[in-house]
């Protein structure tokens, strides 16, 4: 049997405050990108791709999760970007709390989509 089995690797574990920081990083930024989910990239293409043509119910359901996505980008854009961003941050919530009426409602949730990318865009940025 112990022909078979590879030795097992010798490990060695650092705790230091650096790989500690490191650590904490990226586990947050594997959070912030999880909560980025599927959904979400559809609605983008759905407003800002090059056939977008939402329909108004369509764009109130987008604005919705628009919203959704926001209060996770507020939570996490803080610890991932530096310097933090606080003029794109600004213009996120600004978007996120207007709820226009109908006539306006798709040029409102292109602005959304464009400031929701804009954040997402800074996270993927500042990872490299």
């Amino acid at each position: 049997m112990s022909d078979v089995a590879a030795p097992l690797p010798n490990l060695q574990w650092r705790t230091g405050p650096e790989v500690l920081e490191a650590l904490q990083w990226a586990l947050l930024r594997s959070l912030a990108l999880e909560s980025l989910d599927h959904q979400l990239f559809e609605d983008l293409e759905a407003v800002l791709g090059e056939h977008a043509h939402p329909t108004s119910w369509q764009i109130v359901a987008i604005a919705e999760r628009l919203r959704e996505a926001t209060t996770r980008l507020v939570e996490f854009v803080p610890y991932l970007v530096r310097p933090y961003p606080l003029d794109e941050i600004m213009r996120l919530v600004d978007l996120s709390a207007e709820h226009p009426i109908s006539e306006h409602a798709h040029g409102h949730v292109r602005r959304f989509a464009l400031a929701v990318l804009a954040l997402i865009d800074l996270v993927g940025d500042d990872a490299t």
